[in-house]
């Protein structure tokens, strides 16, 4: 009976990819790594404000973890294309894992400091800026061609659930018995994840046999960026993205609180409506199978991304607000989804990893847009900011997506 209702349950076209018993491992090793990573930040934040009480130094640690993740994204995916991907996963969240029950211990103990975490936090961006490629380029290893898209929606509707849950379930650990074991909770989700990834078998993801040179291997990759038109078009599509668009996140804690005047709670609300906008989009999209329309799909939604968010940054109603920052969060991941979908496509599987490691490359940029964001609202207002930012980013989108035929074209 059980197994007659999980055939049926995967035989629905929006959980299709669940069929292959690989990318079913992998989805539900994803919903403990997307939940420990929703948890990660929000602990360790919290963790700096009780030890400081000073928001520049939490500031400080997110750069000190943002700078090396960014830097690594491009090793990753050379990594990713020499290396076995699932080991290569399991043994970079085994080491996220020692790291968080370090802090864990130290915190209990009552000997963590700034610096122990200043260190722990570059050690996590570091590692987690290597695996990220390995993480969206094995998904084609687990399922069939067809499945690519759905899967792949999946995985994103995964990474946006746990972005959901996973802050509520981190403070209410913190609240209820303290942030020690906030962090044991938070390494045992980590550890959930491992255990899934250690039982997958038959997973063939290595695409290079034999290790090439590391510098040659960047310049691979640059090169077919170069000289291929819808690598050229995706990856400026998404520095685009990363830098005018998607750093809106980074300073919205500061437009809710001075535009909307808003509290933490709201401004929390604003992100749970983004996210819960993120979730909706990827499941519309896995909804779709292997739809022909993929480069439509992926202009409608960039465009609907940087149109309400154009609209939110003029708007000071709150509940206005929340309405244009669900369908921000559908264009959000819905781009990224579609984008990931069409670059795995379009890209040969020895470069898959590299290709991933540009793609992820531009949307980490929101790590640096932040910056000129913050800069512009504090001395010319949030509307030239946010609505600015936007503004930019459909110029691209109008130069790269639409004017050219590239992606106009693009049947995959």
């Amino acid at each position: 009976m059980a197994s007659r209702l999980a055939e049926r349950v995967t035989s629905l076209q929006a959980v299709s990819a669940l069929r292959h018993r690989n990318f079913r491992l992998y989805w539900f090793s994803g919903m403990g790594q997307s939940a420990a990573l929703g948890m990660q930040f929000l602990i360790l934040g919290w963790l700096v404000l009780e030890l400081t009480d000073s928001p520049a130094q939490l500031g400080l640690v997110v750069a000190i973890y943002g700078v090396p993740n960014l830097a690594m994204l491009m090793f990753g995916g050379i990594v990713a294309d020499r290396l076995d991907r699932r080991w290569m996963l399991f043994y970079s969240r085994l080491i996220v894992t020692a790291l968080i029950v370090l802090a864990a211990t130290l915190t209990l103990y009552q000997v963590i400091n700034i610096w122990y975490i200043y260190v722990i936090a570059f050690a996590l961006g570091t590692i987690q800026g290597l695996n990220m490629p390995a993480q969206m380029a094995i998904v084609p290893d687990l399922v069939e061609e067809g499945d690519i898209l759905n899967a792949t929606s999946l995985n994103m509707a995964v990474f946006n659930a746990g972005r959901i849950m996973g802050p509520s379930v981190a403070g209410w650990i913190i609240q209820q018995v303290g942030i020690d074991y906030a962090l044991y909770f938070n390494a045992f989700c980590y550890v959930i994840s491992c255990v899934l990834l250690f039982i997958m078998t038959g997973v063939n993801s290595r695409a290079q046999a034999e290790p090439t040179n590391i510098a040659r291997d960047f310049a691979d990759g640059i090169r077919f960026v170069i000289s291929t038109p819808i690598a050229y078009t995706m990856v400026g599509l998404s520095f685009a993205f990363g830098f005018f668009g998607a750093a809106y996140v980074q300073v919205l804690p500061a437009f809710g609180k001075e535009v909307l005047e808003l509290n933490a709670d709201g401004v929390g609300i604003l992100l749970t409506v983004a996210g819960l906008g993120s979730l909706v989009g990827n499941m519309f999209l896995a909804s779709l199978g292997n739809t022909p329309y993929k480069n439509w799909l992926l202009l409608g939604m960039i465009i609907l991304f940087g149109v309400t968010l154009f609209l939110f940054a003029l708007t000071s109603v709150y509940a206005l607000s929340l309405v244009l920052l669900f369908f921000t969060g559908v264009g959000f991941t819905g781009f990224i989804s579609m984008g990931t979908t069409v670059l795995q496509l379009s890209t040969p599987p020895e470069l898959r990893g590299r290709m991933m490691s540009l793609w992820l490359i531009g949307a980490a940029l929101h790590y640096i847009g932040a910056w000129p964001l913050g800069a512009v609202g504090e001395y010319m207002g949030w509307a030239v900011s946010l609505g600015g930012g936007a503004l930019i980013m459909l110029l691209f989108v109008l130069w790269l997506g639409i004017l050219r035929p590239t992606l106009r074209q693009l049947r995959v």
